[in-house]
């Protein structure tokens, strides 16, 4: 009987009777495996720390110094050798014996006197086993060595697109109550934040990029990039023409121009632009609202006043031939405002395992309004972790929530 094995495998052949060996030996060989022996387990265990590559161990039990089952044990400790497949081929036939063997780890149980043809069976099978899950080792620690290279990776690419995004600072030298609450879904995330001060005028979004991960990361950069451009040119000035602008963009880099609407990505955004110079607001959104909060002096007296987005995004869309709504607000010292994108709403949890809901989100917010706004954000981050327990965060998160502070001058 050949073996069906792809290719010759080393068996060692543990006895402590050399006819027993030779005899067994013999059918191996016939059978094309590559066989060694030893006569008794304590010249097993040498040969098996000094030759790792033994495909199959055939075991006896009943030996000097050294039993079958402690040389079993000693193979199954061994990190190098704990997979070989071991088949005790033994006189002893009764049941606790066959069970030991079992406990100590051995694969099979072949008693003595032994049918030819069923040895060869078990062998060919428990080598082609092995050969199988030495493969499956292979291929895993390929996909291991490579997620391991995808996720450095994807980690330099957080490290890039965190540096484009813009510095807090920029918000803290003039509303210095304000958080930021972002949490990736993934590594790198698709939502971003965007502030820019020019003058006595202070550009503020946040933005939700179709997809998250790397896709969302990617179109997350052409939109800070698109920003940039279009602010440093300043042939725009108002948010509903701004936004026009970015779109326009958006569909020229994305190549949006085809009437099947076969690439739709694009990005959700929430623009203000704060005037220092006559304190007002002005927004326009796509898809992402605006929150204002203001506490009029009076106890329990809180206006929450919530500016609607068009219900279209920046990029190709059925009515992107349509223009941005401008919405302005005189502004009062202490207003909260808020920015953020849908992913806080949609993540999964509580007691049914349901949506975080946005009634409850603005509950959350007329909750905290008496805390500083740093208190806020953390107050929201816990909300939410405590509602998805152990569900898993469906989508980016990102709030920003700023206290206007009008300052008498500005620089």
């Amino acid at each position: 009987m050949k073996s069906k094995v792809e290719k010759q495998c080393k068996i060692l052949v543990v006895d402590d009777n050399l006819i027993n060996i030779k005899f067994i030996e013999n059918i191996l060989r016939k059978a094309n495996y590559f066989v060694e022996s030893a006569l008794d387990g304590h010249q097993a265990l040498i040969l098996l720390k000094t030759t790792h590559n033994y495909d199959l161990i055939l075991l006896d039990i009943d030996m000097p110094e050294i039993n079958g089952f402690d040389v079993c044990k000693a193979i199954r400790k061994d990190e190098l050798l704990k997979e070989v497949p071991v088949i005790f081929l033994t006189g002893f036939c009764d049941t606790d014996n066959i069970v030991t063997g079992f406990e100590v780890g051995a694969q099979d149980y072949i008693t003595k006197p032994f049918n030819v043809k069923e040895l060869l069976a078990r062998v060919d099978t428990h080598i082609q086993l092995k050969q199988k899950s030495d493969q499956i080792k292979e291929m895993n620690q390929l996909l291991e060595y490579k997620n391991t290279n995808i996720t450095n990776s994807i980690l330099y690419a957080r490290y890039i697109q965190e540096s484009i995004l813009p510095s807090s600072d920029i918000l803290a030298g003039i509303m210095p109550e304000y958080f930021i609450l972002h949490k990736p879904k993934d590594i790198v995330s698709g939502d971003f934040y965007w502030f820019k001060k020019i003058k006595n005028l202070l550009y503020i979004a946040i933005a939700d990029c179709t997809g998250h991960g790397v896709p969302g990361a990617f179109l997350s950069i052409l939109g800070i990039l698109g920003l940039n451009q279009i602010i440093t040119k300043r042939s725009v000035n108002h948010p509903n023409l701004i936004l026009t602008e970015l779109r326009k963009k958006i569909k020229k880099m994305l190549n949006q121009y085809k009437k099947a609407f076969e690439t739709n990505d694009g990005i959700d955004i929430a623009f203000c632009l704060i005037n220092f110079d006559d304190n007002t607001l002005e927004y326009a959104g796509a898809n992402c609202p605006l929150y204002l909060i203001r506490n009029n002096g009076v106890h329990n007296n809180v206006e929450f006043v919530i500016k609607k987005a068009n219900r279209m995004p920046v990029g190709i869309h059925p009515n992107d031939d349509q223009d941005f709504t401008n919405h302005k607000i005189k502004l009062h010292n202490g207003d909260k405002l808020y920015m953020f994108s849908d992913g806080y709403v949609a993540q999964f949890g509580g007691e049914h395992n349901k949506t975080f809901r946005t009634k409850r989100f603005q509950d959350v917010l007329l909750n905290v309004q008496n805390k500083p706004m740093l208190e806020q954000g953390q107050i929201l981050d816990k909300t939410i972790e405590k509602w998805r327990g152990d569900c898993e965060q469906v989508d980016d998160i990102l709030i920003l929530g700023v206290q206007i502070n009008i300052p008498s001058k500005m620089k």
